[in-house]
Order: structure tokens, then C-alpha cells, then sequence
């Protein structure tokens, strides 16, 4: 679903009897009735958020919180140029239909960057500061079907800084949740807080490049996704800085997950097809992105993980890894993992150029499929990962796993055996490479037809797709020919993938034929 129809969406079930705006104009966290007065007159000190949040609730209709704050207030901090709202107990339950929108403070801009062209220039004037470990939620949306719509905000310094328990959909966008003002220093409560916890449909982000957030530095999880409890539609990540700060390029330090997920809706989106879509997922402490649930999934509507860019800074150059495991540098870990048991329903990447995701830098495994079945790996460029792509047995990470005769053997993406090169020679004076290989997957243990994508990369990781071969059933298990052009490799070496047609891809040749060892 599209940014637009999602917004449409959250549009159609809110409701638009008797809306109200109330004007936030103190940071006061006092929400008596004398901080309640807010009216559209800014500058009596009246109004605080703790006091228009009250009001909201008791306000039938889809209302508005918009903030003008003078900078005379106690809250303001001059040195940054912005106003600290720093509540010294949990703010309000939100509990009926309310955006929230912390640009409309003066002198705050929305970001103008592409994801493309950089990290996140917004501004942001409004900061929401949590009183530590002890605190809950700094914005806490109910659980009956209230929805909210937030933008504009830094919120740090909460065990959960913001969390959506309605069904949805909400939307978060154009804020930096677990840092400071400016998004480049993490503020987390303790190492067992959250930026965002969803259990229900949410847009995060957006394709727009204001609806940009950072999420960073937040302790232990970034986004912790628990949406199997929407009803109403999918959720969407997209556009998104997660665990580097607002420069796209400096690492966070303190966040352990980037992105948690848990009984996902099937047909989640984590990116997309387009660069507005991508997510920029660095310097996580332990994986990138964890995908565990006991849940039955479908592998014919899958979470999507496409499009986004893993282990460097937003130019895609300089790594920025994760995995890296800090408290226990001696046990790095993957960047992406999918634990489930039975189908895994999830797809990283697809056949569309922009699906593909830049996975790089890892310090293991750049995708880890453990138990399950059907995780298609496809079209992704992987890049000096400890191992491109580990299938294992059980949870635990084992390296390469080795080809065992006819493919009987059970695990990750039923540890599909990966195409073995019998021979390769130059046709037309080198300009034509031809390859000779073969995949040892019987059809009773493989689902056929089979494809097997040949391209060029190094130690033993696919960077490009050359060309992609289809093996129907009558010919399992015999010797392939292929021919592609030598240039079409991009003078890395020769590589290896082999996926079944239910989605089971293997792990890489270990082969670095041609490999020169030279950086790219």
C-alpha cells in the first residue's frame, strides 16, 4: 500500500466530528485545569501537553496538538534552540483520534533529503524527555482504536518512547525517537528500552522525504513490530535512519536490535521498490533486523524486506557494520536473522532492480535462515559479510554448510544445496565465459523448476546478477551449460545461487574463481 493510500486510510477511520486544535504554549508538565486553557491565543502559558492531551481525549472527532512555545519559556534550551518538554510522570493514555505535530512549532523545517542525497537535514524545535528507566511509554497510544499521527518530535530518555497499542493504522513520521534534538547523540532510558513498539497496523516513515525519522541509540530496540493484532491492513517501514545518527553516517552506540519483529501481519513491508522507500540500517549493535515467531506465516504473502541498505553509511560506501556484538565481540552476529518455525514468509529482495537490498559489512552472517522454509533470497547485492548467506538446522549460526547427496538433508530453507562449478573456459577471445555446474537436488526434496542466479562478487558473495538459469524437473541433477557475458561479471568472480520454487534459497559457492582479490 502506498504512503498516499495509507494516509487515505488513516484519513477515512478517523473520525471528523467536533475536531479541535489545542495550542501547546508552555513546556509545563502540569495538567491541571489552569494548564488546560488551550485556545488558538498562544503566549498565556495556558496550555500544556499534559493538559491538551486531556482535553483531546474528552474531545470527540480527529483533533490536533500543534505547538508555539515563546522562547521565554523555562523549557527553552538556548544553546540548541529548541524547547525541552520533560514530563515527571507518565503523560495521558492517548484515547481517541489525534495528530500531533511538532513542525508546526516555529522554526522547525522537515527534512529535504533524499535517501539518496544524504542523512536527515530536518530541524526539529520540540523535544519530549523521558525521567529514565522508570518511565513507561513517552507517547502511549491505547488499545482500543484510537489513532495517532506524529511528526516533528525528538522523544528520548523512556523505557518505551513511543507505543501503539491500537490496531491502527498509525502513522510516525519526520521524527527522531532516541536522540537528542539534533540526531546525533543517543539518549536511551536504559539498555532494555525502546524507540518505537507497534501491535497494530503503522506507517513508520514514509516514501515523502519529510516523513524520514531517525531511530537510533534507543537501548535495545529500535521498532519492535507485534502487529499480528491489526485487523485492518499491512504496516510499512520505510524511509527510515535506523542506529546511525541524523548525518546518515555516524554510529549510535547503545542500540541492540534495529528492527524487532514478532507474529508480523504477512505482507509487512520493510522498505520497497523505489530509493524513497529505503531504509538505512548501520551500526546495530546485534542484528539488523530479527524476524522470530511461532506463528503460522505464508510464504505466498510474504514480509518483505526490499530495497534498503545494511552495513554502510547513505552513500552505500563506507561500512558502517552490524553484528558486531560489542559486549561479546568473539560471537558476532547476523544481520538479518528469520527464525520461525514451519514456513518462514518472509522474502528479502525480489526480481525488480530497486528490490534488491545492499547487504554489506556484516560481521557474520549477512542472512540467517534458521528451521524454517521458503525465505527466497533474491536479487541482493552482498558485500564482504562474514558469509553471505548461513542455512542452518537450528538457531544457531554454523557457517557453510556442506552438499549432501540428492538434498534430503533438513534446516533452514531445507539447507538446499548450492550449485557446484564442474568446469568454466572463455568463448569469442574471452569475451563470452562459459559454466558448467550442477545442483544435486533430487525433485523429491526440491521444488522445481529451479532457478539458479549466476553473477559476480567476491569471497564468495554475489554483487550482481549476470544472468539468471531455470532447471525444470526432467532435468534435475544434470550437468548445466550456460554461457554469459565475461564482462556482464563486472570482473569480480564467478558466484553462485540456486533458489526452489518454493522459495528456498541456498547459501553461495564457496568458489572465488577469477577472484583477483582487489577492493572494488
Amino acid at each position: 500500500m502506498s504512503r498516499f493510500a495509507f494516509t487515505l486510510a488513516w484519513l477515512a477511520l478517523a473520525p471528523c466530528a467536533n475536531a479541535a486544535t489545542f495550542l501547546v504554549d508552555t513546556t509545563s508538565d502540569d495538567g491541571s485545569a489552569p494548564f488546560q486553557l488551550c485556545d488558538a491565543n498562544p503566549g498565556n502559558a495556558n496550555c500544556s501537553l499534559r493538559g491538551a492531551i486531556t482535553l483531546a481525549n474528552a474531545s470527540p472527532g480527529t483533533d490536533s496538538i500543534t505547538f508555539e512555545i515563546p522562547a521565554g519559556d523555562a523549557g527553552y534550551v538556548a544553546v540548541s534552540d529548541h524547547w525541552r518538554i520533560a514530563p515527571a510522570s507518565t503523560l495521558p493514555l492517548i484515547q481517541d483520534t489525534l495528530s500531533i505535530d511538532g513542525y508546526s512549532q516555529p522554526g522547525a523545517t522537515a527534512n529535504t533529503l533524499a535517501p539518496d542525497e544524504g542523512g536527515s537535514n530536518a530541524v526539529l524545535k520540540i523535544e519530549l524527555h523521558g525521567f529514565g528507566s522508570s518511565s513507561q511509554a513517552g507517547i502511549d497510544v491505547g488499545n482500543g482504536n484510537p489513532l495517532l499521527h506524529l511528526r516533528g518530535l525528538a522523544i528520548n530518555n523512556f523505557q518505551i518512547n513511543v507505543q501503539l497499542q491500537s490496531p491502527g493504522p498509525n502513522v510516525v513520521e519526520g521524527c527522531f525517537i532516541g536522540t537528542d534534538i539534533t540526531g546525533m547523540q543517543g539518549m536511551a532510558a536504559s539498555n532494555n528500552s525502546y524507540g518505537i513498539r507497534q501491535r497494530g497496523a503503522a506507517l513508520i516513515g514514509g516514501t515523502t522525504t519529510s516523513a524520514r525519522n531517525v531511530i537510533s541509540g534507543n537501548g535495545y530496540i529500535g521498532l519492535w513490530d507485534e502487529s499480528a493484532n491489526s485487523t485492518l491492513q499491512t504496516s510499512q517501514v520505510q524511509g527510515n535512519i535506523i542506529g546511525l545518527g541524523a548525518d546518515g553516517s555516524t554510529v549510535l552506540q547503545g542500540q541492540d536490535y534495529g528492527l524487532y519483529v514478532t507474529n508480523p501481519v504477512q505482507g509487512n513491508v520493510i522498505g520497497g521498490d523505489s530509493v524513497a522507500a529505503r531504509n538505512l540500517v548501520s551500526g546495530i549493535e546485534t542484528s539488523a533486523v530479527y524476524i522470530s515467531t511461532n506463528a503460522a506465516a505464508a510464504n505466498a504473502n510474504p514480509v518483505r524486506i526490499q530495497g534498503n541498505v545494511f552495513g554502510t553509511d547513505w552513500s552505500g560506501t563506507l561500512p558502517r557494520p552490524n553484528g558486531t556484538f560489542p559486549s561479546s565481540p568473539s560471537q558476532p552476529q547476523p544481520t538479518i536473522v528469520i527464525f520461525r518455525s514451519g514456513e518462514c514468509g518472509v522474502l528479502v529482495g525480489g526480481d525488480s532492480p530497486q528490490e534488491g537490498n545492499l547487504i554489506a559489512h556484516g560481521a557474520a552472517a549477512g542472512v540467517l535462515v534458521s528451521t524454517c522454509t521458503g525465505a527466497a533470497i533474491l536479487g541482493n547485492g552482498f558485500h564482504r559479510n562474514a558469509i553471505g548467506i548461513d542455512l542452518a538446522p537450528s538457531s544457531n549460526a554454523d557457517g557453510a554448510t556442506p552438499n549432501d547427496a540428492g538434498d534430503g538433508d533438513s534446516g533452514g530453507n531445507r539447507l538446499q544445496n548450492t550449485p557446484v562449478i564442474e568446469n568454466i573456459g572463455y568463448l569469442d577471445n574471452g569475451a563470452t565465459l562459459q559454466i558448467d555446474y550442477l545442483v544435486d537436488s533430487s525433485a523429491a526434496n526440491s521444488a522445481y523448476p529451479l532457478r539458479v542466479d549466476i553473477g559476480g562478487g567476491s569471497k564468495g558473495q554475489m554483487e550482481i546478477i549476470a544472468f539468471t538459469d531455470n532447471i525444470a524437473e526432467v532435468d534435475a541433477q544434470t550437468l548445466r551449460s550456460v554461457s554469459v557475458p565475461t564482462a556482464s561479471l563486472g570482473g569480480h568472480a564467478l558466484v553462485l545461487l540456486a533458489t526452489d520454487a518454493d522459495g528456498n534459497t541456498s547459501e553461495f559457492t564457496s568458489d572465488a574463481l577469477f577472484d583477483d582479490d582487489f577492493e572494488d
